[in-house]
Formats: C-alpha cells, sequence, structure tokens
C-alpha cells in the first residue's frame, strides 16, 4: 500500500503540463524589427512558465518613444492580449479570430487601438495592424516586421 502511495504521487508530480497554448503561439517567440516611416518598431517574445511575455518599443532619432509590456496568456480556453503602455493599463484584448495565420485581438471599449492584428506571412515576417474604433477619426497603423532573432 505504501508504495502504490508513493507511486501515485510520483506520477502525478510528474505529469507533462499542457503544452498546447504555448505550442499555439510559439510562431510568436523571438525579436522582431521593422519600421513604421522614420520609426524603428521592435517586439521581443517569451514563453516565461504560462505565458508568453513581450517587449515593444518604438525608437525615433536614437530615442524611445514608447515602451509597451506585452502578455499573451491563456484564461480557460480563451486568449488574453494584455498592454502596459508607458506605464498605464493594463488594457486586455480578448482573441476573436484566429487562423493558421491570422490572430486578432479586441477591446471594444479601448479607443486605440480597438483591434490587433497580427498576420504570419512566414516564418521569419508578421504584420501587425492596428485599428481605431468604428467611429473613430483616428487613422489605422500598419507595419510589417521581420524576425532578427528566434
Amino acid at each position: 500500500m505504501y508504495f502504490m502511495f508513493i507511486a501515485l504521487i510520483f506520477s502525478t508530480s510528474c505529469s507533462r503540463p499542457d503544452n498546447s497554448f504555448r505550442n499555439r503561439f510559439r510562431w510568436l517567440s523571438g525579436k522582431w524589427e521593422g519600421k513604421l516611416g522614420e520609426t524603428l518598431m521592435v517586439e521581443q517574445w517569451k514563453w516565461n512558465k504560462s505565458r508568453f511575455e513581450g517587449h515593444a518599443f518604438s525608437i525615433m532619432n536614437g530615442d524611445t518613444v514608447d515602451s509597451e509590456l506585452l502578455f499573451l496568456e491563456s484564461y480557460g480556453n480563451k486568449a488574453g492580449y494584455t498592454v502596459v503602455v508607458n506605464g498605464e493599463g493594463p488594457f486586455t484584448f480578448a482573441l476573436t479570430k484566429e487562423s493558421a495565420e491570422e490572430y486578432e485581438f479586441m477591446n471594444p471599449d479601448h479607443d486605440f487601438p480597438s483591434l490587433i492584428r497580427y498576420t504570419v506571412k512566414s516564418d521569419t515576417a508578421l504584420s501587425i495592424d492596428l485599428f481605431p474604433k468604428d467611429n473613430s477619426s483616428l487613422p489605422s497603423l500598419s507595419y510589417t516586421l521581420k524576425r532578427t532573432v528566434r
């Protein structure tokens, strides 16, 4: 009986974690860089225990003009994308559309962006589109990033 108890504890403590969420968004890992006009856009993502953590920043004329902390995590069977922009937030966007190439995150209460779309172009390229609320006069932004570090 004692050995069965020890075997049961050992087998449950050594069980493999569910990596489906990690595998679903593994394409995001690494360092990505691109240009939006004259501004250098950078995103760095890595897996940390139970979620992806990222840092995005933009550099214009050698100065960092924006800095964002990014988090992509699972909330049960749904994914959420959370952003802290220049110390403000957090702002969370729900995954509303997903395919092998396209991922859309929406927060209808947020003016800009209200919708964030990642489109995987290849293993080394992705595009990001930022859209305002439908009734906003703010323009949308689009840019392409290339993976510089895996």
